[in-house]
């Protein structure tokens, strides 16, 4: 025999609301019920005590213990009387302070009271006689947020999010139910924090356990009708047989009222339920923090501002040592500070503009350009993004093999020991290595287990994104897919557009969202720079809503995280989001909306600065560059990119034109390059040979990886430091001040202590000149510069190179050029550890040496072309493709030399290694020049390479 659910009021709303009061009833009757509850409530509190006084019953106190003849008698009958005063002073005592905390938790609107021990009978009976008194006066709206016979009305959909600011002691709120403003104003006030279930606010103790999931509130008896897990499912998830579903998420839980769910079929009003992350119309747990504005530090001694050169090198600067140095200071006044701490946003950005530079000549880059990639290249952790990214393919896989599906992720936390997922709903089955925390609601994998070694794999969360580092120093993501709708950034506009911007950029470079495809709208033009497979732009909304209606057909219905996992995470699976800089309104917002809100994970998503009606998650961007978001707990500083910052991007980020040339452009590319202008040479200071560097007692290796030879021994632990102040050193030949070599050295701050002990342990690692002094020079005035016993083998390349550009003959540039590409390794420090070296941006001499370095390849090609040596011109354009793999002039080269050796025949592998090289550099295209070439020389080798554009 089936079981036939509930009837279902038809005349009333589903949820807390229908079992309110109806309206029109009998205001004599409720007004003659409070009454009654008074007198009995003063009756009980007052009248009690002073009738047992009345009467004698004043309770009497033992002046001295038992003796063993009062232990074995017959119990009197006074001594039974004195027994029962004490019982029924006791349960008087027990009732006021019943009556004192519900009627605290009803004039004061904290929700749901404090359980009083050993009462629930009399806490009940108290509750209902302070309502009851309550119902008369101004707090009972704010009464009724505690007691469950009285719920105010709930409204379907999303938690209300709430923001409090507090400035000069006047709080201030966004749009909230005006309810529970007071209690967060005092919360403000006092920098708590408070937790919301709608409008009714939990104990701290229900809240910590709560938030972020979703909760039902089991409503009162109305009539004979008692809510029962069955309705709450077929209600919230259509379905009531997943009543079994509500009962597991439950079971054992302790309630407000102190019991339990043990049995299906027993829940209790006031009951907190929590819910599977498709319910409807069921609101989450929210976390309210005051946002109380910071104390001022105390001014921290920082570095003295040192004059800089054109070159980006500190002049000489007199200043005593400071306790700390810290590049912050700097970047401050350059507006960059915030990019510092941008971990995961700017490690996806720097892989941006690497992979440019890689591929592609990009243009000298200004001032601001600089000191953005400075600030990335400091703030960058890609070690991070290299733990969230493995490790989250690295459980995709995991799960794949053994035939389960993927969790309710809706954020992660990351830092240096490892990842955290936050699930809803939580789940005690996380796969090995990783481990479940607590009781399900997170997941950790540990650095340690993270196979960095592991390639490809399913990108199992794409929608995740970096709002900034919490307290801790901890990166914090949210997954938008987790939403189910549209995402809000409200509170300070400037700010939310800033953090609008942070999110497209990082959504389109990051290394853990395969595919993912982000459309911008109203945000900075300097974002049109970032890879066009993954990013582009539209004038407005409602040129979006077609692909966005589109897409939606093809994922309706179906699981994203079912379906990601089977594919691969291809096709349907691929996340389309539109990142819009202002608030979309009228018809395109309710498209948004409609189009993007649904009851289960999507691949589809809006992000838009301003309060969107039906967004679904709403996170507050304070002034301070604070960010709040509340549905789920969380506030960081967030990740922010200006428009001046964006603008800097795009120019990092921006592809150089080939190099005019002075006469057509397609004989230029069958017969030479042309007129093109060579890069300059500068020559150091003192004219160097190939056989001063190998004589040299101290050898500095600049070309490539950086390297520093000496006969004397340092730790292996502290030869990377070491090294890093040698060559800054030597990129520097005028020397710097101990200061700016520290604020080079270690950006984020150091002591005076450990930056002396570095100076002391690399001078003794330099050790002297055959005249006995260092070669590690400090200067009374605090300036730090290079022996002139120390060799750089940039400086002995440039002394070849310079000398090349006056060679007497062919034959003599010929040799000093070969000469100086034996040395080459690279570019400057073109093979740098991660993480070090954030100022060679400073320097400007990356980009320089590489032009300089194919230059010289590319002249070096012609002198053996012109003196008939084809396949002298091929092993030197190889040569030059070691240091250089995707410079196309080169490849140029390479096919002249190919075809004059073999013709058309020997060209044909050559196209086929270029076509390789550029897929897996990335290069979209070939240039017309190198197109023409192959067309000349060998009609048809081209396909392939066409074929990638």
């Amino acid at each position: 025999m089936t079981r036939e659910p509930a009837p279902r009021p038809t005349d009333r709303e589903i949820g807390p609301g229908r079992f309110q009061q109806p309206e029109g009833t009998d205001e004599s009757r409720n007004r003659a019920a409070s009454v009654g509850a008074g007198l009995l409530l003063l009756l009980l509190v007052v009248g009690v005590p002073l009738a047992l006084v009345a009467l004698g019953g004043v309770p009497q106190i033992p002046t001295s213990l038992p003796g063993r003849d009062e232990l074995t008698a017959t119990i009197s009958a006074e001594q039974l009387l004195a027994v029962l005063v004490w019982i029924v002073w006791l349960a008087w005592l027990q009732f006021t302070v019943c009556v004192a905390v519900e009627l605290r938790s009803a004039l004061s609107g904290v929700g749901l009271p404090r359980r009083v021990p050993l009462a629930g009978p009399s806490q009940r009976l108290a509750r209902t006689l302070v309502v009851t008194v309550l119902l008369i006066s101004t707090a009972a709206t704010q009464a009724t947020a505690a007691v469950g016979s009285v719920l105010p009305e709930h409204t379907g959909g999303s938690a209300t999010s709430i923001s409090v600011s507090v400035d000069g002691g006047s709080a201030t709120a966004s749009p909230v139910e005006a309810a529970p403003v007071a209690a967060v104003e005092q919360a403000a006030v006092q920098g708590e924090t408070t937790y919301w279930l709608g409008d009714v606010q939990l104990s701290p103790e229900e809240g910590t356990e709560l938030v972020g999931q979703r909760v039902y509130i089991v409503q009162p008896p109305d009539g004979r009708y008692h809510d029962n897990l069955w309705d709450i499912a077929e209600r919230s998830l259509g379905d009531g047989r997943r009543y079994h579903e509500v009962f597991e998420l439950n079971k054992h839980r302790d309630q407000p009222d102190g019991h339990a769910l043990t049995l299906e079929r027993l829940i209790y009003p006031n009951w907190l339920l929590v819910m599977p992350e498709d319910a409807v119309t069921v609101d989450r747990v929210t976390a309210v923090v005051a946002e109380v504005a910071p104390p001022v530090a105390p001014p921290v001694s920082e570095v003295p501002a040192v004059p800089t050169t054109d070159a980006g090198v500190a002049d000489t600067a007199t200043a005593g040592t400071e306790a700390v140095t810290d590049v912050a200071s700097e970047q401050q006044g350059t507006g960059n500070a915030g990019l510092i701490g941008a971990g995961l946003l700017a490690a996806g950005l720097l892989v941006a503009v690497d992979q440019l530079r890689r591929r592609r000549r990009t243009n000298e880059p200004s001032p601001d350009a600089v000191e953005v990639e400075v600030a990335l290249r400091i703030g960058a952790d890609p070690q991070r993004a290299i733990l969230l990214d493995r490790g989250l393919r690295q459980l995709a896989e995991n799960l794949r093999a053994a035939g389960r599906e993927l969790p309710g992720v809706f954020g992660a936390v990351v830092d240096d020991t490892g990842v955290e997922l936050r699930l809803s709903p939580p789940s005690t089955t996380a796969p090995a290595p990783w481990r479940v925390l607590g009781t399900g609601a997170a997941w950790r994998l540990d650095a340690a287990d993270v196979d960095l070694d592991a390639r490809g794999g399913t990108a199992p969360f794409p929608g995740l994104v970096s709002l900034g580092r919490d307290e801790d120093g901890r990166d914090v993501l949210i997954d938008l897919e987790a939403a189910q709708g549209p995402v809000a950034i409200v509170g300070d506009l400037d700010v939310a557009r800033e953090v609008a911007s942070a999110w497209a950029a990082e959504l389109a470079t990051n290394r853990w969202s395969d595919g993912l495809h982000v459309t911008g709208v109203d945000l900075p033009p300097g974002l049109d720079a970032l890879p066009g497979d993954r990013y582009d732009t539209a004038a407005s909304a409602a040129d979006v809503l077609p692909r966005l209606r589109e897409r939606r057909a093809d994922v309706l219905g179906s699981s994203v995280l079912t379906g990601r996992l089977r594919s691969g995470g291809a096709g349907a699976w691929v996340p389309e989001y539109l990142v819009l800089g202002s608030t979309p309104v009228g018809n395109a917002a309710h498209q948004l909306v409609e189009l993007t809100a649904t009851n289960q994970r999507s691949p589809l998503g809006v992000v838009c600065v301003g309060a969107l009606p039906g967004a679904r998650w709403q996170l507050v961007a304070g002034s301070d560059g604070s960010l709040s978001a509340r549905v789920l707990g969380l506030d960081v500083r967030a990740n922010r990119l200006t428009s001046r910052q964006v603008a800097a991007l795009g120019e990092l980020l921006t592809e150089a034109p080939e190099p005019a040339r002075a006469v057509d452009e397609r004989r230029a590319a069958i017969e030479h390059e042309g007129a093109v202008e060579r890069p300059p040479v500068v020559a150091p200071a003192r004219a160097l040979e190939p056989a001063d560097l190998d004589a040299a007692a101290v050898r500095v290796l600049v070309l490539g990886e950086p390297r520093v030879e000496t006969s004397r021994a340092i730790e292996d632990s502290r030869r990377a430091l070491a090294t890093e102040l040698v060559v800054y050193l030597a990129l520097h030949p005028e020397g710097a001040h101990a200061n700016v070599l520290a604020a080079a050295l270690w950006p984020k701050g150091v002591t005076t202590e450990v930056r002396e002990s570095l100076f002391a342990r690399t001078a003794e690692w330099l050790g002297t000149d055959a005249d006995g002094r260092p070669n590690l020079v400090r200067g009374a005035d605090g300036h730090v510069s290079l022996g002139s016993d120390v060799v750089v083998d940039w400086d002995v390349v440039r002394s070849l190179l310079a000398r090349a550009r006056q060679a007497a003959n062919p034959g003599a540039e010929r040799s000093d050029l070969a000469a100086a590409l034996r040395l080459a390794r690279g570019a400057v420090l073109s093979a740098r550890p991660a993480g070090r070296y954030s100022w060679l941006a400073r320097v400007r001499l990356e980009r320089a040496s590489q032009a300089l370095l194919v230059d010289t390849v590319h002249r070096l090609v012609v002198l053996c072309r012109d003196g008939d040596d084809p396949a002298g011109a091929q092993s030197v354009a190889w040569t030059g493709l070691r240091l250089a793999p995707t410079e196309e002039l080169l490849w140029r080269d390479l096919v002249r030399a190919a075809a004059a050796l073999g013709g058309g025949d020997a060209v044909r592998p050559v196209a086929r290694d270029l076509e390789a090289t550029l897929r897996a550099a990335g290069a979209p295209t070939v240039s017309p020049a190198t197109r023409a070439l192959l067309e000349e020389l060998a009609p048809g080798s081209d396909d392939a390479v066409l074929g990638s554009a």
